[in-house]
């Protein structure tokens, strides 16, 4: 009875060796398991570090940006003042300066009266040079002072009609028109746009103006005035037969003192730096289209008056 017990207790020798295996399976899952949440932990700590390291360079990024904001305004505001300073400069400067050149003007006008007869030619041709200097030197104080005032004065913005604006330029310019045998063409609608009625005159006047002066030699001035509406914006065209401008100059042309042409066409440089600042003071662009030999598109934007 005993034998058939201990018979029925005994373990095949394959059971210690599959217990033996499962052993170092769990023993090798467990370093397994371990080293995985080494790996985990470690990228756990690397992942945080990242975002320590983000969130502190997205602080810094925006310190710097506060950093910069500031310089620019404080740098703006330096600008803004310095500019004001010039323009009153350059008023006082042409103001004063007028007296003097109409003594000059004046005077060699008297010394030729008066003495004209006992001059020599030589003498005669130095007395109109100086003249004529004086002359353009009262044209460029004139459009200084004119650039200045656009620059400084007050402007309100307000609805405008553009077709009287545009009508006025026109008879301002009738005897001009008529020197030159031009023909000036005004094509509406005309809407009305927000702005500074004497200011957008001003501007329109020296574009028409320059479009007159800057004609081909030999042929009789064309200019054509139109206005476009552009959604929120009207652009205004004023379009001409003249000698153009080539593409690398488009960027120089509202600069004061630009002459492109020297002295081969009157002015003096400060017409359409004069339409540039206006434009910009009722809070509008302005630009061109032109090539040399065909012409020149001026236009300029300006926003559209609310309807009542």
């Amino acid at each position: 009875m005993s034998e058939k017990a201990d018979s029925s207790h005994q373990r095949p020798d394959h059971f210690y060796e599959d217990l033996s295996r499962l052993n170092n399976e769990l023993a090798n899952l467990q370093r397994e398991l371990a080293r995985k949440n080494a790996e985990l932990s470690q990228e756990l700590a690397g992942r945080k570090q990242a975002e320590d390291d983000l969130r502190q360079s997205r602080e810094e990024l925006s310190r710097h940006a506060e950093r910069l904001e500031t310089q620019v305004t404080e740098r703006t505001a330096e600008l803004t003042a310095t500019n004001e300073q010039l323009e009153a400069f350059v008023y006082s400067v042409a103001h004063d300066l007028r007296a003097p050149i109409r003594s000059m003007q004046g005077f060699a006008a008297m010394l030729v009266e008066e003495a004209g007869a006992t001059l020599s030619a030589t003498s005669r041709d130095f007395a109109g040079r100086i003249n004529k200097s004086a002359q353009f030197m009262e044209r460029l104080l004139l459009d200084l002072l004119a650039f200045s005032h656009i620059a400084q004065q007050q402007i309100a913005l307000t609805p405008v009609k553009l077709e009287p604006i545009v009508q006025s330029v026109l008879s301002r310019l009738e005897n001009e028109i008529e020197e030159k045998q031009g023909r000036v063409e005004s094509a509406g609608p005309w809407p009305a746009v927000l702005a500074h009625e004497a200011t957008l005159g001003q501007v329109i006047f020296n574009l028409v103006s320059n479009a007159l002066k800057f004609a081909t030699p030999g042929v009789a001035p064309q200019v054509r005035l139109r206005a476009q509406e552009l959604g929120p914006v009207v652009r205004v065209w004023v379009e001409d037969n003249g000698i153009g401008i080539a593409p690398d100059y488009h960027g120089q042309i509202f600069g004061l003192f630009t002459r492109l042409h020297g002295s081969k066409f009157p002015g003096t440089g400060v017409g359409l730096a004069i339409v540039q600042k206006g434009v910009e003071r009722m809070g509008g662009k302005v630009g061109l289209e032109s090539t040399p030999d065909q012409g020149s598109r001026f236009w300029l934007e300006v926003r559209v008056a609310e309807q009542s």
